[in-house]
């Protein structure tokens, strides 16, 4: 049997964090492009209706 061994310290937690903050980064992005998109689509509707 060979001895396995892990260089460095494993901490799961901040790897955790890492990846919510990526996540709740990315999920503020693409909000923000959709409300760039409803923001368009509004514009057009008003301008061509009103």
């Amino acid at each position: 049997m060979k001895k396995i061994s892990i260089k460095g310290n494993i901490n799961f937690e901040s790897e955790n964090k890492q990846l919510n903050e990526n996540n709740l980064f990315s999920l503020r992005i693409t909000d923000s492009l959709y409300k760039k998109d409803i923001g368009k689509f509004l514009e057009i509707l008003s301008s061509n209706f009103i």
